[in-house]
């Protein structure tokens, strides 16, 4: 046995948030938040309808690199207006909502309802505001 004399304890504990402990700037940890919320929001809804890939091309109106970046989670490779044209085109409603901070236990300010709605913290945009910009 290798690591039978290995402690079973942790080498880090985190003691806030995960993105401080890996030296995220603000900004950045707000980003990779809102991201994670619209994403998961977005999973739900592809799982619960059990659309495949292919089904996802043409709803999302996407290329399949794309897609399967989305379905793999690798949501640093997608941009958060391209997950909210996802959400439009999958008819869910997604909103960001920007306010001030209230205290640093707050800083996260990305939200998620069961609605399927993605508050993140006065400005809203709406998916079918993007869409429609888009069509333009």
């Amino acid at each position: 046995m290798k690591n039978a004399n290995r402690s079973n304890k942790p080498g880090h504990i985190t003691r806030g948030d995960i993105f401080d402990d890996l030296g995220f700037s603000p900004a950045e940890t707000l980003e990779a938040k809102i991201k994670a919320d619209i994403w998961q929001a977005l999973m739900t809804h592809i799982d619960q309808r059990k659309y495949s890939q292919a089904d996802l091309v043409v709803r999302l109106k996407a290329h399949q690199p794309d897609v399967s970046n989305l379905l793999k989670g690798k949501i640093s490779k997608v941009s958060i207006t391209k997950l909210i044209q996802f959400a439009g085109r999958l008819n869910l409603d997604a909103r960001i909502k920007v306010t001030p901070l209230r205290s640093a236990k707050n800083s996260s300010a990305s939200n998620v309802s069961a609605k399927g709605r993605f508050v993140s913290g006065h400005a809203f945009w709406r998916a079918e505001d993007v869409a429609a910009r888009e069509r333009l």
